[in-house]
């Protein structure tokens, strides 16, 4: 059920790609203010949402019926199979609106000085606490650290025999801990991810330096506060399905909590997304990641010209990696990384 919870969440938020992120930027196509009331420009971002979330539906539909009529005990494979089915389609509508939008640019004539004069702030440092604190994932650690002093107090209360959902699992230290383990890992992914914020490029507009640096750093402390209450509420999480495979809670629970981590994680960023729109917050323009040229199929960024690692992503929420930058391909590496790892640590158990 969890699972299907994440796909619907994922499925809506491809669909809404096309309303995020700099208004005058139509899959990474640069168009100026006045093409904003365009009706061609609306039917594009339109045709995106009708056409990724229609393929979201039937991929959701066909999922569903798998699942409950022929493999129920397979359900997570089938779910992320539709996952990654929707990221597919989703990449693969994204390529035909941009192409839209580039013969709509050629035959509107429509021609975009690229602005290459931008401002930098010796201020915007630690005095502007544009983050939170990396001390604040103490308490995420807190969680962990409450979790495994538990299970090592009450281990002989632990039975031999462990049932989480359909599953049931022989005691072992390596069955009793491995979502602490994911536990570790979450904390250390989001922390990371908080890190990088906090390296976030600061460029300013020459016209308004001190607002755009103001909206700038409200934009990373918004995603820093995002990063680590999701990473909070998935530790909690993991937390309470421990308890129900060690202490025997109420099966149910596990249910009940997946669906509404789901159910938070979607409000609250949905509602920050609101926020960013109504304060213009996420339209800032970062100046020397403008140029179509650098901004490749699926708003993949490459620049060697620019010695940024990270940089707004045009064509929606939050930010993207530079990959001519070498580091930035060791991110995205170690990134899909993650899953694999979390297969390595659950695999003696599936087994």
């Amino acid at each position: 059920m969890m699972i299907s919870s994440i796909y619907l969440m994922i499925g809506l938020m491809l669909s809404l790609q096309s309303y995020l992120g700099l208004r005058t930027v139509l899959f990474g196509i640069v168009l100026p203010a006045e093409s904003l009331q365009d009706p061609a420009v609306r039917a594009i971002r339109r045709n995106y949402a009708v056409l990724t979330g229609g393929c979201a539906f039937v991929i959701g539909a066909g999922a569903c019926w798998l699942w409950l009529r022929h493999q129920p005990a397979r359900g997570l494979l089938i779910w992320t199979a539709a996952i990654l089915l929707s990221i597919i389609a989703s990449g693969f509508t994204m390529w035909i609106s941009r192409r839209s939008a580039q013969r709509l640019k050629a035959a509107r004539g429509w021609e975009i000085i690229v602005q290459r004069k931008r401002a930098a702030s010796l201020a915007a440092g630690w005095k502007h606490s544009a983050v939170l604190s990396p001390w604040w994932y103490s308490a995420n650690a807190a969680v962990m650290a409450l979790c495994i002093f538990f299970a090592v107090a009450r281990w002989d209360a632990i039975p031999q025999w462990l049932i989480l959902g359909n599953f049931l699992f022989n005691k072992s230290v390596w069955v009793v801990f491995i979502l602490n383990m994911v536990q570790a890992l979450n904390i250390t992914v989001f922390l990371c991810y908080h890190v990088l914020i906090s390296r976030v490029r600061t460029s300013l507009d020459p016209e308004d330096r001190e607002g755009s640096l103001k909206k700038q750093l409200k934009h990373k402390r918004i995603h820093s506060i995002l990063a680590w209450g999701a990473s909070l509420l998935m530790v909690i999480f993991y937390g309470v399905a421990q308890g129900i495979a060690l202490y025997g809670w109420k099966g149910d629970l596990l249910m009940l909590s997946g669906i509404l981590l789901c159910a938070a994680l979607f409000s609250v960023l949905f509602g920050v997304m609101l926020y960013l729109r109504i304060q213009g917050i996420d339209q800032i323009k970062d100046v020397p990641s403008m140029e179509e040229r650098h901004w490749k199929w699926l708003g993949i960024y490459v620049n060697p010209e620019d010695p940024a690692l990270i940089v707004p992503n045009i064509n929606g929420f939050g930010w993207t990696i530079n990959m001519a930058n070498r580091r930035g391909i060791l991110i995205v590496a170690a990134t899909l990384a993650i899953p694999v790892i979390e297969l390595i640590l659950i695999w003696p158990i599936l087994r």
